[in-house]
């Protein structure tokens, strides 16, 4: 009688294989969702810079929309809300985004219902790091988008935080200026 089946080290193979694929599956699929949340980045700074070169056009400055440091972010990152990587509401603004009648604002309009990463942009006067419109300074980030050299003419940068790892507690940033359309991205896939 011959007998038909499989030895016990071919299922160890085969295990041992379909092991690897899900590890490698694990890790392109993380990528494939950082990569989301950088293309709305890239989305949000593209409006965000619109709207800083209109309120410079009407006021001769930018305008800060960060109210403490450079990390005070709209929407907040990370949310206590959910655990993070996580869609934040953004139904509800501060007033420097949208239009109100007694407050500097961008007008700026979120398209969608929910953002994954928090945003702020920095600006201020030529020859110095001090903003015009509050009491924020230009941060390291800021700085080093700068790299390290004070603009001679006003001046912005924006930054977005994303918490693409609750586990870890450095978020990727990514940081642009208005001198430079080039997105310096920080701690990308930890």
């Amino acid at each position: 009688m011959n007998n038909r089946g499989f030895t016990l080290i071919e299922l160890m193979v085969v295990v041992a294989i379909i092991g690897i694929l899900a590890v490698i599956s694990i890790g392109a699929y993380k990528k494939y969702s950082d990569s989301g949340r950088g293309a709305e980045v890239a989305a949000m700074f593209g409006e965000l810079r619109a709207k800083e070169e209109a309120y410079k056009a009407e006021t001769n400055t930018y305008l800060t929309t960060a109210t403490t440091n450079e990390l005070d972010v709209y929407p907040v990152v990370p949310s206590a809300s959910c655990a993070e990587p996580c869609a934040k509401v953004a139904s509800s603004p501060p007033s420097f985004w949208t239009n109100v009648a007694s407050t500097p604002s961008l007008g700026l309009q979120v398209n969608k219902k929910q953002l994954y990463c928090g945003y702020a942009a920095v600006a201020g006067a030529a020859n110095g790091w001090t903003s015009l419109t509050s009491a924020v300074v230009a941060g390291t980030n800021g700085k080093n988008a700068f790299s390290n050299v004070v603009p001679t003419v006003p001046w912005y940068y924006l930054i977005a935080i994303c918490d693409n790892n609750r586990n870890n507690p450095l978020n990727t940033m990514y940081v642009t200026t208005s001198q430079n359309t080039t997105m310096i991205i920080l701690n990308e896939h930890l």
